[in-house]
């Protein structure tokens, strides 16, 4: 792809993290460079050739101003949910208040990236999200499913003022299936693909997609920066995430 990876840590090293990374930079065809205040030695020696490694003191957002990547990779600390309604992590506080860079948050303990859900939105999804994405995974050669939400409560909630229960059921079902019908000839539109497989959920996005990612062993979950919720979605996740630019 001819661009830039940077692995950033900041308290200490993550090998998940170091791991996903040059996994990701070598399938593509990244350059990475990794900024950590200290590195061991054994690390040094595993990285030796295949990344340029540098140690730094002070702000890491100085460091993603400075050399302006396509791709940032930060680990993500687990922490027990009581816990991260008060206090997140410091590389969820960059990804999340930064949109002017693509961000890769590594959970803690995660393995290789091999299932991801990539979620697409049919009004706030850019074409240019929706092809930096897919040109990303698709060298990647991770398994990715494209997913949407349909948000039902709140369509639900509307109708049922105006229209007695079985034909509001009715319209509900409707408007459902025209949204992701909408979604599906957006994507073969921008990507140029004959056919296109969408997971379809209902429900609230920041709690709808976080579980189906859990309990359906997804490593990996997309969004973009233009989503609303992102902060409460990213927190509400218990597997790594990405948030790329809009």
């Amino acid at each position: 792809m001819g661009q830039n990876l940077l692995i950033l840590f900041k308290e200490r090293i993550f090998r998940e993290t170091l791991d996903v990374g040059m996994d990701l930079a070598a399938k593509t065809g990244m350059k990475v460079k990794i900024f950590a205040p200290k590195l061991e030695e054994e690390v040094k020696k595993h990285l030796s050739g295949k990344a340029e490694l540098f140690s730094y003191e002070g702000d890491p957002k100085e460091i993603i101003e400075r050399e302006n990547p396509f791709l940032v990779v930060l680990p993500r600390p687990k922490i027990a949910p009581i816990v991260h309604a008060f206090k997140k992590p410091w590389s969820e506080k960059i990804a999340e208040g930064d949109d002017k860079h693509n961000y890769l948050l590594v959970q803690e303990g995660a393995k290789e990236i091999k299932k991801v859900l990539f979620y697409v939105d049919r009004d706030l999804s850019s074409e240019n999200y929706i092809r930096t994405v897919y040109g990303l995974l698709t060298k990647w050669g991770v398994d990715f499913k494209f997913t949407t939400v349909f948000d039902e409560r709140y369509f639900e909630l509307l109708i049922k003022k105006e229209h007695p229960e079985e034909e509001a059921k009715e319209l509900l079902r409707r408007m459902f299936e025209d949204y992701v019908k909408a979604v599906r000839e957006r994507l073969k539109k921008i990507l140029g693909l004959e056919k296109i497989e969408i997971l379809s959920l209902k429900g609230e996005v920041r709690k709808t997609l976080p579980y189906f990612a859990k309990t359906h062993g997804y490593d990996l979950l997309v969004l973009s920066h233009a989503y609303e919720d992102k902060n409460e979605l990213i927190e509400n996740s218990e597997t790594s995430v990405a948030i790329f630019k809009n």
